[in-house]
């Protein structure tokens, strides 16, 4: 059984999203989490992978496994994307409120086409804290929010190619495994 998807069978996770119609051909509800995971993770079904993952594991974990994915598949990232790895990798570390207002804020500066703001609102969408503004009332994420977060952090990485998705595909599972087994890579160690 993996650690940080202790579950059985896949049900409890697959009760959390829609499969891709391919992936419903060859994942069952009893299934446990790993093989359904190796299935996946064999036919190629990179979306459908992520968001077993994204949706299967608890928030911090699925953090920190997007961080390792984009840590392997982002080169020469800028001073301030570095930066701000860096405080992702400090929330992961020590999930305290003022970092995540600060993912928040970060996030919204960024756009929706980039993976660290969309990771960013992984932190922020957590259900650990408010998502309306700073100074209004308390809106809390709709439970599974921060998986949106998770998908967009890494399904954004797959490029363009078969090669480069087929590295975000092999980094999305062997990252997401190490995670899934009660890892932290990079992070805690």
């Amino acid at each position: 059984m993996l650690r940080k998807i202790p579950f059985d069978t896949s049900l409890p996770v697959l009760e959390r999203f829609v499969l891709s119609e391919e992936a419903g051909e060859v994942i069952l509800a009893d299934m446990s989490p790993e093989l359904a995971l190796q299935t996946l993770h064999e036919k190629a079904l990179f979306v459908d992978l992520v968001h077993y993952f994204a949706h299967g594991m608890p928030p911090r974990e699925g953090v920190c496994w997007a961080l390792a994915v984009q840590g392997d598949l982002l080169r020469a990232p800028s001073a301030p994307d570095q930066a701000l790895r860096a405080l992702v990798t400090q929330w992961v570390r020590d999930p305290q409120e003022g970092t995540r207002v600060a993912l928040m804020q970060a996030a919204e500066d960024r756009g929706h086409e980039d993976p660290l703001g969309w990771l960013c609102n992984a932190v922020a969408w957590n259900g650990s804290g408010s998502i309306g503004p700073i100074k209004g009332p308390v809106v809390l994420p709709p439970s599974g929010l921060h998986a949106s977060g998770l998908l967009g952090a890494i399904s954004l990485l797959a490029g363009e190619t078969e090669d480069s998705l087929a590295a975000a595909g092999q980094a999305t599972f062997d990252r997401g495994m190490e995670v899934a087994r009660g890892g932290w890579p990079g992070v805690l160690g």
